[in-house]
């Protein structure tokens, strides 16, 4: 569903303004679009809004903890039952969490620690 003479668009999950600034810079940097969500709650609803429009998400990066709102891993299991085929990443500060050390059995197929690195993302992302 991702066309691909258009350029791939990832959706950016955190709650820290400053996060999804750096994350947009950089993803642009590296030939994304970069659509963002406060939180895991509207990241759903973008997801599924996106889905519904005939496209998709190259990619979801979805912060573990978001104080006061929904975080990465009830996210991940929401977006997997609108899309089991998404690719959603987990990022997170703390790089001891066990979503980080593991994040297939919390449901991602990787994980990216803050603050990103350019060349992180593109080994993430695949670009």
């Amino acid at each position: 569903m991702e066309n691909p003479t258009e350029q791939p668009t990832v959706l950016v999950m955190d709650d820290d303004e400053d996060v999804r600034f750096i994350a947009a810079i950089m993803l642009k940097r590296i030939g994304f679009n970069v659509d963002f969500a406060e939180n895991g709650k509207d990241a759903v609803v973008m997801y599924q809004s996106k889905l519904h429009s005939g496209s998709r998400y190259h990619a979801v990066i979805l912060d573990l903890n978001v104080p006061g709102g929904m975080g990465g891993e009830e996210a991940v299991k929401l977006l997997k039952e609108i899309d089991p085929a998404v690719a959603a990443y987990v990022s997170c500060g703390n790089p001891f969490d066990p979503a980080m050390d593991d994040p297939a059995s919390h449901g991602f197929r990787g994980a990216i620690a803050k603050p990103f690195l350019p060349e992180h993302l593109q080994v993430l992302l695949g670009q």
